[in-house]
């Protein structure tokens, strides 16, 4: 776990926690907005940069031209749904990728380890799992109501469940035996998907459920 990892987290709480509803209408719908979330994004990535990249001001510089560039082009060129689920995991891979140059070719060499870098990891997986998870889940029952899904706020009582099955999936699979989990996972979607009439609903609750796991068990093996 390195310098990558800690501009990760950084990237990772500006572009979820740190970007709420409002601030998304408003970068849709004005530049000062999308000014305002890339000052965000500087600013919780520049202590970063200062106490752990060589030259931080040009990479600071490079952070948030290619931030508002790719914020800017997602914000142009995306349609509503299944386009605008596919424009945000291309928005995030190339935001990753910035990140992984900037950690690569500036010759940080800052490597976390111990309690350091658990904490981090963990960090990371629950934004992905808990914030990242929400948008994904709404994305995909956008998608799944064709082009009159549209924009809208997650209702609360969908974000509170939402939220809650994905730490409870996360902390299972960080605390209990595989097999332990495995069971207790595949019986909670079997069960909401037997209480869901809704079709649509059932599908959002088994990317919520799966994204959660796919993110704990990946970010848990791949070295940041």
């Amino acid at each position: 776990m390195g310098v990558c990892g800690a501009l990760l987290l950084a990237h990772l709480l500006g572009d979820f926690p740190c970007q709420p509803y409002p601030l998304i209408r408003w970068k849709i719908a004005s530049l000062r907005g999308l000014l305002v979330h890339v000052a965000i994004q500087v600013a919780l990535t520049l202590p970063v940069l200062i106490w752990f990249v060589p030259a931080w001001g040009w990479w600071a510089l490079v952070l948030a031209s290619s931030h508002f560039l790719i914020d800017w082009l997602k914000v142009r060129l995306t349609r509503p749904g299944w386009v605008e689920l596919l424009a945000f995991f291309l928005d995030q891979a190339l935001h990753l990728t910035v990140l992984w140059v900037i950690a690569r070719v500036s010759g940080a060499q800052v490597a976390f380890s111990g309690t350091t870098a658990q904490v981090l990891r963990l960090a990371i997986v629950f934004v992905l799992a808990i914030y990242a998870g929400a948008v994904v889940e709404f994305l995909v029952g956008a998608a799944l109501k064709g082009s009159d899904g549209g924009f809208a706020p997650i209702p609360s009582a969908e974000r509170r469940r939402g939220t809650l099955e994905r730490t409870a999936t996360v902390l299972g699979v960080l605390l209990l035996p595989a097999a332990a989990w495995i069971v207790l996972a595949a019986g909670y979607v079997l069960a909401a998907a037997y209480r869901q009439r809704d079709g649509q609903a059932r599908i959002k609750q088994v990317v919520s459920i799966a994204w959660a796991l796919a993110v704990t068990l990946v970010v848990g093996q791949v070295a940041v």
